[in-house]
């Protein structure tokens, strides 16, 4: 399964995952990654109906440690067919990364301060019952919870990494969620890779912005949570995108493309602006 590391890119760095050869009973196929002992879908590529050929993006590859992929293949009645060849890959970066997985577009590279992650707290929730006559008590408790009440000082540069970062906490009617992931200079902290987390309140402390420097500080603390659905997502290449650059059918039809070489054009996405 060849898989295809785009680092190079305005957007956050991400894996085309891309299967250019299915048998042709293949129908639908659900992709998985598996990094740092935890497997997930994949974002976009879950019951994905196929048309001999296949490919998504994944903006959720945690950097700086193997990852591996494989596919679920099942036929037109949802029978499965078996699992294709795994490929692994590693995305080296020094930066971390931020987005709200329901849109990948707005990413934003992120710096993180110093009191980051200072304190990680994993609360187990329970209850110790001391039942008459017994000398000491007994625990009464639940699953350990993930990581909860986390801080981060984000830190921007600029009011359009601000903004950015800003809309990643509920607007355009997305969930509070968001998705980061850690360059090599931030993968000190003992959190999961990637790590999500819910926001829902994230307080901008001026540092330099006053005198025209721009850095901004950005306190959030939230809780780890489960993402969103994977089978939600937002294409980052829409067919505005192709319009917009291939102004006539003629224009398109001279570079001699197939469907699916068109899906494939990420360095197209946002020219519709």
């Amino acid at each position: 399964m060849p898989i295809t590391l785009h680092t190079d890119v305005t957007a956050a760095p991400f894996v085309e995952v891309f299967i250019d050869e299915l048998v042709p009973e293949a129908a639908s196929l659900t992709v998985y990654r598996l990094a740092g002992g935890r497997e997930f879908q994949m974002r976009g590529a879950v019951n994905a109906p196929t048309g001999g050929a296949f490919t998504r993006i994944d903006f959720e590859v945690p950097f700086n440690m193997p990852v591996t992929y494989r596919a679920e293949l099942f036929d037109a009645a949802g029978e499965s067919l078996g699992f294709t060849d795994s490929a692994t890959t590693t995305i080296v970066s020094a930066d971390s990364w931020m987005h709200n997985p329901l849109n990948p577009s707005g990413a934003a590279r992120i710096a993180l301060g110093p009191e980051s992650a200072s304190v990680i707290r994993r609360p187990t929730p329970g209850s110790v019952s001391r039942p008459l006559g017994r000398r000491v008590g007994v625990v009464l408790s639940e699953p350990r919870y993930g990581i909860v009440g986390l801080g981060l000082d984000i830190r921007t540069v600029s009011d359009a990494e601000a903004d950015a970062v800003q809309a990643m906490f509920g607007d355009l009617n997305m969930p509070p969620v968001v998705c980061i992931r850690l360059g090599s200079r931030d993968q000190v902290m003992r959190v999961p890779q990637p790590l999500f987390l819910s926001v829902m309140d994230a307080a901008e402390t001026d540092i330099a912005h006053q005198w025209g420097g721009g850095e901004i500080s950005h306190a959030v603390e939230g809780d780890e949570v489960d993402p969103p659905i994977p089978g939600l997502f937002i294409p980052l290449l829409t067919r505005a995108d192709l319009n917009a650059f291939f102004a006539t059918r003629a224009a398109l039809n001279a570079g001699g493309l197939m469907r699916i070489d068109l899906n494939r054009l990420y360095s197209l996405a946002g020219v519709a602006g």
